[in-house]
């Protein structure tokens, strides 16, 4: 009995067909267009961009911070997730590795942004991520020690798909407000997650990591729980800036 296990090898045909993939895919965006209209009812101050006459600066910029603090932070569990991902499925883990490969340093576009908004890269570096940022940290690296890397590529997706689907709009608004010149980083940031196709690069591992009914409804599951850990930034940058906001989601 060969006791060599978790090696990607023996696996065969994907659990999703082509066809198949693409109706579960369709399935779940529908899933995260419902979740975009329960965000934007329910969590407070996600319109900054649309706010010309009260435009909060230092929130604004906090959330550049915050935005850096993440990438910074997830990159970590994220190729640790390679990995585990390879032990499933080598297809999933090069194209996981690939797009891991453009998003690895996007930090730095973030922390351009920041800088040209007065804050320096010495007091970039001060400040501590929020409680949610912590958790959620927290939450990848529980899936992959406990759940498999399904929940952690599902994060990437939920992201994804909604930034190609929402920041044009958010970033026009703060051209609008600050100057092109002023969010260069997020204008390339989302040059590259449009243009790379970041959600079909993501999808495409997922439908590798998807292996039985289970994995479907567990990404489902998944991209709830990732909206309310998203949900929970705001609760902590509305009570930090005191905004009116933070009085109607408390």
């Amino acid at each position: 009995m060969n006791r060599c296990i978790n090696t990607g090898l023996g696996r065969g045909k994907p659990y999703l067909n082509p066809v198949q993939s693409v109706v579960f895919r369709q399935e779940i965006d529908a899933l995260i267009e419902k979740q975009i209209e329960e965000w934007n009812a329910n969590v407070p101050a996600t319109d900054q961009h649309r706010r010309q006459n009260d435009f909060n600066h230092p929130m604004y910029a906090r959330g550049l911070a915050e935005t850096a603090l993440r990438i910074r932070l997830l990159r970590v569990i994220e190729s640790k997730a390679i990995a585990e991902i390879a032990k499933v499925s080598p297809e999933a883990a090069k194209i996981w590795a690939e797009y891991e490969c453009d998003e690895m340093l996007h930090d730095e576009m973030f922390i351009q942004d920041l800088e040209k908004a007065g804050t320096s890269r010495e007091e970039f570096l001060q400040i501590e991520p929020y409680m949610s940022t912590k958790l959620l940290v927290g939450f990848f690296s529980y899936l992959l020690d406990h759940e498999g890397p399904l929940g952690v590529v599902a994060y990437s997706y939920l992201v994804e798909y909604v930034n190609v689907k929402l920041e044009p709009e958010k970033l026009k608004g703060l051209e609008a407000i600050l100057g092109k010149d002023m969010i260069a980083g997020q204008i390339a940031h989302s040059h590259t997650d449009i243009n790379h196709d970041h959600p079909g690069m993501v999808w495409g591992a997922l439908r590798y990591l998807i292996s039985k009914e289970e994995d479907k409804a567990a990404l489902k599951k998944y991209l709830r729980e990732f909206q309310d850990l998203l949900a929970m930034y705001f609760v902590e940058v509305n009570k930090e800036f005191k905004t009116e906001q933070v009085r109607e989601f408390a």
